[in-house]
């Protein structure tokens, strides 16, 4: 089965950007979805902290900043700037931290 329906070029500054609140901080996100893929830019606030527990895989690209991933056995991953995590569906529950800005590209 294929996951993309259609080629399609991606200019990030169309789409709309939504800011959400995480238990500490924020998250600007921009998302294009295509077949049954979701493509998403993050940009994430100093001090974030995901409000929520995650079980969904992704594929992501640091592109500036360190996302710490936190794994709910307390135990965490540091994924730095040029780095990418491969995290796989239903794996292990995870969320998302950052101590300073932190620019991530998503795919899952």
């Amino acid at each position: 089965m294929d996951i993309f329906n259609e080629n399609v070029a991606i200019n990030w500054e169309e789409i709309q950007a939504e800011k959400i609140e995480g238990e500490t901080g924020y998250v600007i996100t921009k998302v294009k979805e295509t077949g049954t893929v979701k493509i998403r830019h993050n940009t994430y606030s100093a001090d974030f902290k995901a409000d929520h527990w995650c079980e969904k895989g992704h594929i992501l690209l640091v592109l500036n900043g360190v996302l710490i991933i936190e794994f709910k056995d307390g135990t965490s991953v540091d994924v730095t700037k040029g780095n990418s995590y491969v995290l796989g569906d239903n794996v292990q529950a995870h969320k998302a931290i950052t101590l300073a800005e932190t620019e991530v590209f998503i795919v899952d």
